[in-house]
């Protein structure tokens, strides 16, 4: 990756910050100075610096790359690979998904392909450098040559205003789209293309989004994936469907979940041995194509809650819940969000009143794991099976 920056201009600007903007030269000039020691824990933020340590370790060794307040890992065998990146998540479900510098490569150039990226755009960053796509964004702006703007943190109102100075490409999760589009309507000039992905996209908001002048495409990919691999054609009409990028192939199981085959999908996970490089990798995602190829992302195949870009074990919640006296069982799901796509519901049956269970939760769990939304029921729906009905949960909540 270092010798896609020196193939700039290196008085270009690369890295925009709050504290300040950085040439291809002077990033270059830190790579060069910044020793590597082979496999190295990473905790990125926002800044100038992280991207140089990110550049410099997956360059030259491996980053093991993680939370900017998290625990490091136990022993890690990154086997190799450039990266080390978690999947989202905080659901007691996050893997370590060993991406090399083909995979990064691949993907970068796919999505250059796609999107027609250029010298001349400037891309506003919103994601976390320590998910896919953050990193991502860094890496299709070093080699294209164009240049990446960075907040210190994603602001709703900040963002806005960044879409109006400059910026021709951005990249949300629907929830981020949302809350923008709450304090500024628009309309927006400029922008070319914003990326919408990380989840389920709320019905309306891709054509609010239009109406506010903003050219939204929907995207679709995964850590597995270094992120993007199918993301809808610029200048097609708007609707929820994404194309496969150049290089990947994507084709829908008979139980109707989506496998993706190409160069960027990962060797496989930590701890795990590599999959046959002429695999394809099975997601936990259904999904439907259409007659010219166009991916269609209809849900989950399991029952993983996808939040503002986070996805949510129910089962972590319902332990959780199942230690509090004065709840005797309860069912964790989804439910149709227009801010979060989807936000965790609860229903349980027990002696608490759900302002109570609340509490206790919370002494337990944190963030995104607390429903947003109890009903305390006699008893828990269940199928025929007798097995707990999520499905039958969500409709009485409707």
């Amino acid at each position: 990756m270092i010798d896609w920056l020196a193939r700039h201009d290196p008085k270009r600007v690369f890295l925009e910050t709050p504290f300040g903007s950085h040439t291809y030269g002077d990033v270059l000039e830190s790579l060069h100075n910044r020793p590597v020691a082979g496999t190295e824990v990473l905790r990125p933020r926002l800044t100038a610096g992280s991207v140089v340590d990110i550049l410099a370790v997956m360059s030259l060794g491996s980053a093991v790359i993680v939370g900017p307040d998290a625990d490091a890992p136990g022993d890690l065998d990154p086997g190799g690979a450039a990266t080390v990146v978690f999947t989202s998540g905080s659901t007691g479900r996050s893997k370590g998904v060993r991406l090399t510098r083909d995979n990064w490569e691949a993907a970068v150039v796919a999505s250059q392909v796609h999107l027609g990226n250029s010298p001349d755009d400037v891309w506003l960053l919103g994601m976390g450098m320590h998910r896919v796509g953050g990193i991502a964004i860094v890496l299709r702006s070093a080699r294209t040559g164009g240049t990446v703007r960075m907040p210190a943190k994603f602001d709703a109102a900040e963002f806005a205003g960044g879409l109006r100075s400059g910026v021709t490409i951005a990249s949300l999760v629907p929830t981020m789209l949302h809350r923008m589009l709450d304090i500024d309507p628009g309309p927006y000039r400029g922008v070319r293309a914003v990326l919408v992905g990380g989840g389920p996209i709320p019905d309306g908001l891709l054509e609010r989004a239009v109406a506010a002048g903003l050219p939204v495409l929907p995207s679709y990919g995964m850590t597995e994936t270094c992120g993007q691999v199918a993301t809808l054609r610029p200048g097609s009409a708007i609707e929820k469907k994404v194309h496969p990028l150049p290089g990947v192939e994507v084709r829908i199981e008979p139980d109707q979940r989506i496998a993706v085959r190409g160069r960027m999908v990962s060797p496989g996970y930590v701890g795990e041995p590599d999959r046959l490089s002429a695999g394809w990798f099975l997601t936990g995602d259904l999904g439907a194509l259409d007659t010219d190829g166009a991916l269609r992302v209809l849900g989950r195949a399991d029952d993983v809650i996808v939040s503002g870009g986070v996805n949510i074990d129910p089962g972590v919640i319902e332990a959780a819940l199942d230690e509090i006296a004065g709840v005797e069982s309860a069912l964790v799901f989804g439910m149709p969000s227009p801010e979060w796509g989807m936000e965790v519901a609860c229903v349980y049956v027990g002696s608490l009143v759900p302002e109570d269970v609340e509490v206790r939760l919370r002494e337990r769990l944190s963030g995104p794991l607390i429903p947003k939304r109890w009903h305390r029921v006699d008893a828990l729906p269940t199928t025929d099976m007798g097995k707990p009905d999520r499905s039958q949960a969500a409709r009485m909540l409707s």
